[in-house]
């Protein structure tokens, strides 16, 4: 998959999420400033709602997960694993800046 441009990088709010349209799918974006930027889908593997832009961010372990906010599992902002539930999982995006944009493809 190639880069696909999401949005302006200075329309990121920071140490939160937002909700993204990626390729036909829904994808999490997260920017957290000196830890980087990264994209997650959007969509809960428990419950099938689109909701995760919405969880909580924590680190746990030295590892940044974020939590969903129907039933709290955690899931990582680096390898889409459930921390609580090994079924679980999502996928992760490959995220950058580029002149002003920010950019994301799948990891294949």
């Amino acid at each position: 998959m190639s880069w696909i441009t999401i949005c302006e990088a200075s329309a990121l709010p920071a140490n939160r999420g937002v909700a993204a349209w990626v390729a036909g799918r829904a994808v999490a974006l997260f920017d957290l400033g000196q830890a980087g930027l990264f994209a997650i889908d959007n969509v809960d593997p428990a419950t099938g709602v689109s909701v995760l832009s919405r969880g909580l961010l924590c680190e746990l372990d030295n590892e940044l997960f974020v939590a969903s906010p129907i039933h709290k599992q955690h899931y990582s902002l680096t390898t889409g694993q459930c921390l609580e539930n090994d079924n679980l999982s999502v996928a992760v995006f490959e995220v950058k800046r580029e002149a002003g944009k920010v950019m994301a493809r799948a990891i294949a």
